[in-house]
Formats: structure tokens, C-alpha cells, sequence
């Protein structure tokens, strides 16, 4: 029996939500494990979830600049609701500066956008142990 991995992305745009979707089917597949993935483009839905269901989650996918309300106010919010999802959260940005700027002092894990599998890959290793 394959472990099932539930996955959110939250991500506003559809065509990088697709490819983070269809990255995590490889890399699961490639593991024998499968992957229960919801992508969500709203970050106020999103920021519900994670606040009543995010202990589900393996792994948490946040776009940083998304409209009505950003990865990082999300990130800021789980803090104070369930500060255990914040391992398993993995920013995806073209702005990574507007992260290290908010908290230098702090490991985040951080996919840099344009991002390639390899990447992808490796930061996901690092969430998934």
C-alpha cells in the first residue's frame, strides 16, 4: 500500500499552480507514494484551511504576493493558530528578498520562481522527511 501525501498549493496564478501540481505527482510517483493535492488561488480560503485542517497537510505550497492577503500574512497567521505547519510550508517567489528582508533570522524554505523539477526536488526533500 502507497503513503498519500496531502498536499495545498495556494498560488493565484493557474498555469504555476498546474506545474506544482504536476511536479508533486512526479516526485511522489518517483517515491511510490501518492499525492492528494488541493489547489486552492484564494489566500483567504486557503488561511481557513490551514487554520481548521492543516495538521492534514504533509506539505504547504504559498505563493508570496497574492491578492487580498500574502504567504508571508499567512505564514504570520499559522504562527499564532498552529505553529507545527511551519516546517512543512514552502514559499514559492520571484521576491524571495521580500522573506529574508521580513525575518533574516529565520530557516524558510524558499522555491525561487522560474523554478525547474530539480529544485522543486530538492526543497520538497527537505519538507518531506
Amino acid at each position: 500500500m502507497s503513503k498519500t501525501v496531502k498536499v495545498l498549493i495556494v498560488e493565484d496564478e493557474s498555469t504555476v499552480q498546474s506545474i506544482l501540481a504536476a511536479f508533486f505527482q512526479r516526485y511522489l510517483g518517483e517515491r511510490g507514494m501518492t499525492g492528494d493535492i488541493r489547489t486552492l488561488t484564494d489566500p483567504v480560503q486557503g488561511l481557513f484551511d490551514l487554520s481548521t485542517n492543516g495538521e492534514q497537510y504533509g506539505a504547504i505550497l504559498l505563493d508570496v504576493r497574492l491578492p487580498k492577503l500574502t504567504g508571508d500574512e499567512i505564514y504570520n497567521s499559522i504562527e499564532q493558530v498552529n505553529p507545527n505547519l511551519l516546517k512543512r510550508i514552502l514559499f514559492v517567489t520571484g521576491y524571495p528578498d521580500d522573506l529574508t528582508d521580513r525575518w533574516p533570522d529565520r530557516k524558510l524554505n524558499i522555491l525561487e520562481k522560474p523554478f525547474r523539477y530539480q529544485a522543486f526536488e530538492e526543497q520538497i526533500g527537505g519538507i518531506l522527511i
